[in-house]
């Protein structure tokens, strides 16, 4: 019988989690297919497109996505990418991004519009695909979770300037290198 899904707690900007470079997956079990349906449902109840492991406070190189779910009309279809690697990439491409991590800020980003990438499903098969356009900007942005890199650090100096206090004000909640976001998004509500 599977387990219920758990929604687990999102990891702040200013906790230390987020800016480690991710170990990765060695072993596919179900200890990993859980932790994947816990990853996938925090992210449907954060409303998030994407979701990845040092969000939510796990060492392991595993993000979820999902680009054309809604509450209104969507049924979910995650794609979760396990030790991924963008390979290639080309174009550039300005994209509004924001971050459950960094709630209430978002910012203009410049990406590579489309990247060649592989990465391992759930079942431990390897996939090699090519993303254009949002696509390609989704799975960057959380790729960088992995390598501990957030959004905001792809900004031009004036751009970040214009989000400082906003990154003090969540920063200053961090206690000792940790800052949880423990209240439950309810889409009802």
């Amino acid at each position: 019988m599977k387990k219920e899904a758990q929604l687990l707690p999102i990891h702040i900007f200013g906790d230390d989690m987020l800016r480690q470079k991710l170990s990765p997956v060695v072993v596919y079990d179900d200890k990993l297919h859980e932790f994947v349906h816990d990853l996938t449902h925090t992210m449907y109840l954060r409303d998030g497109v994407g979701l990845a492991s040092s969000q939510v406070g796990k060492n392991l190189r595993v993000f979820v996505i999902d680009l054309e779910w809604s509450h209104e009309d969507g049924k979910p279809e995650p794609i979760v990418m396990i030790n991924p690697d963008i390979y290639n990439s080309e174009g550039e491409i300005e994209y509004e991004e924001g971050c459950i991590s960094v709630p209430g800020v978002y910012a203009t980003v410049r990406r590579p519009s489309r990247i060649e990438y592989s990465y391992y499903d759930i079942n431990g098969i390897q996939h090699h695909e090519i993303a254009e356009g949002f696509k390609a900007v989704v799975i960057q942005h959380e790729n960088d979770h992995l390598d501990g890199v957030l959004f905001i650090d792809h900004l031009s100096s004036l751009s970040k300037l214009k989000i400082k206090r906003k990154l003090k004000e969540l920063q200053k909640t961090a206690v000792n290198g940790s800052n949880l976001r423990h209240d439950i998004y309810d889409p009802e509500a």
